[in-house]
């Protein structure tokens, strides 16, 4: 399926840029300096490429890392797979998120942070409040992947964790808390969040607040 394309070349008033739908994207970004939502990049397309400035993504993956859009606040991504290499890239081009939305189901692929990105982690500051993590099932790389934002995450406040109806139980919720070492973690306020709600959504956004512009956050469920 053809791509969108999408050029924008001097926007100085925009700040949600919000793809909902369900084929690939070419945006380029080269003046957006109050672009502050960003939503719904996604590797489930090959043909999608994004470009900030210098920067280029092709799907998730960081090509080239030039341009930092610190304005960005808030991200919605749609992945294949739990990959926390991408998200290494999207944090170093995206240094100011502070809310960060995730939708994916492929968990089979390891996240393995502590020794391949330990000289990384002396240097990246990572400025995240709020990590939502849908479709969690406690599979070892998605616990991998939890657990980064849990011990590197200096000012994360909660990490909300999807869960199926199955695993809404304390045993399930205190089990999580062992196996992502709350006792370790890098802000002593954060705090584990569990629920089973789901809002309907079309691509990764909630349907009934795509089009209301004035709603800050376009991401967080209201239902």
């Amino acid at each position: 399926m053809r791509a969108l394309e999408l050029i924008i070349e001097d926007a100085p008033c925009l700040e949600k840029l919000l793809h909902a739908e369900g084929f690939g994207l070419r945006l380029s970004v080269v003046v957006a300096p109050k672009l502050a939502t960003l939503g719904c990049p996604s590797d489930s397309y090959g043909n999608t490429r994004i470009l900030f400035g210098a920067t280029e993504f092709q799907g998730l993956n960081t090509v080239s890392l030039t341009t930092v859009m610190r304005s960005v606040k808030i991200l919605a991504v749609n992945l294949r797979i739990f990959d926390l290499d991408k998200f290494i890239g999207l944090m170093k081009c995206f240094p100011c998120l502070e809310k960060l939305y995730i939708k994916g189901r492929n968990s089979a692929l390891p996240n393995f942070w502590r020794r391949k990105h330990r000289h990384l982690l002396k240097s990246l500051d990572i400025c995240l409040k709020t990590v939502v993590l849908e479709y969690y099932w406690a599979i070892s790389g998605q616990v991998q992947f939890a657990s980064f934002f849990v011990m590197n995450a200096r000012e994360l406040e909660v990490l909300r964790l999807v869960v199926e109806t199955d695993n809404n139980n304390d045993q399930f919720f205190a089990k999580q808390h062992r196996m992502l070492q709350m006792e370790k973690r890098a802000s002593m306020g954060a705090r584990l969040d569990f629920t089973t709600h789901r809002c309907h959504y079309y691509g990764l956004l909630p349907i009934k607040h795509v089009y209301d512009l004035t709603i800050a956050d376009p991401f967080q469920c209201r239902c």
